[in-house]
């Protein structure tokens, strides 16, 4: 451990990368020593909030899916919505240990980030335990959720809110297909509120068919590239109804100063906002409990991973 703390960053990702194109002709290079270094440097965590009850189900029998549908590559999450009767959510998404080239390959075409296929990130739990909890907020209104990986929110705002509508978006032509398929995989859970996936872009520039259509917009850590911040913000503004009260609310870490420069472009297209740390008691409190040291999650921090409200 003490050399892998002494060595770049950088150099131990290009390292693992070089292993896992390799891996079939050097079949003898530790999986091990690899794991060791990607806890070392990645901010993919198997931690969490862990605010809504889930376990990885290994049956997938279990489930209304088609046999023809299944995929080595996918598992399902079904988590536990704590509200009452305590109905079950299942979540299709790729499992830890695997990516391909093509993943990649897709993104430079699409000119997009892989972040929605690696795994459902800590946010997405907070952000749809935080929507649950405040349905009011969303009853007979129509949402929208950006860059919504493989879709949690958003199929807990439909599930546990009586929208109208509920469309769940992301740019990655792979992570919709996912949350179309999880859409179908949990259509009893829905009642009246219409469910849509959509491909849909932050740079895009022909959405008239949508603009001015959502009372409520959502998203979980989609202001850490600060390369998007200007395109967040104006298709935010845009899909946004302006005919009547509707509001935008993110959830996002500090990320050194990534939040700071997203509000800088929020101030200056002369939007409304503010900023809530301490938004949820129940939130809060995981919070303190894991800056104080608890074990679970022993590399907690507060500027990369409390989610803050804006």
């Amino acid at each position: 451990m003490e050399t892998i703390k002494k060595t770049r960053s950088s150099s131990i990702r290009w390292g693992i990368l070089r292993r896992a194109l390799l891996r079939n002709r050097n079949s003898h290079i530790s999986d091990k020593q690899s794991q060791v270094e990607i806890e070392s440097i990645s901010r993919k965590t198997k931690h969490g909030f862990n605010l809504i009850p889930c376990q990885l189900l290994l049956d997938n029998n279990n489930i209304n899916k088609q046999e023809s549908q299944s995929d080595s590559r996918d598992c399902c999450m079904c988590y536990t919505l704590p509200i009452h009767g305590s109905p079950k959510l299942y979540l299709y998404q790729r499992t830890n240990s695997h990516a391909d080239l093509n993943d990649f390959e897709i993104c430079n075409r699409y000119r997009i980030d892989n972040t929605g296929l690696v795994c459902s990130w800590p946010l997405e739990d907070v952000l749809a335990y935080f929507r649950m909890s405040n349905a009011d907020m969303f009853r007979s209104k129509r949402v929208l959720e950006l860059g919504s990986g493989y879709g949690l929110a958003g199929l807990v705002v439909a599930a546990t809110t009586e929208a109208v509508e509920v469309v769940i978006s992301d740019g990655n032509p792979q992570v919709v297909d996912y949350i179309q398929h999880n859409i179908e995989a949990n259509t009893g859970l829905f009642g009246d509120t219409n469910m849509k996936s959509m491909m849909l872009h932050w740079n895009q520039t022909e959405i008239s068919n949508i603009s001015n259509t959502f009372d409520v917009i959502i998203a979980s850590d989609c202001t850490f590239f600060d390369e998007f911040h200007k395109d967040l913000v104006r298709i935010t503004e845009l899909l946004l109804r302006s005919t009547s009260p509707s509001e935008a609310i993110f959830f996002s870490p500090k990320r050194g100063d990534s939040l700071d420069k997203f509000v800088k472009e929020v101030e200056g297209r002369g939007l409304q906002y503010s900023l809530v740390e301490n938004y949820n008691e129940l939130v809060w409190k995981h919070h303190q409990k894991f800056m104080n040291g608890n074990e679970l999650w022993a590399n907690y921090e507060k500027r990369s991973l409390l989610p803050i409200t804006n």
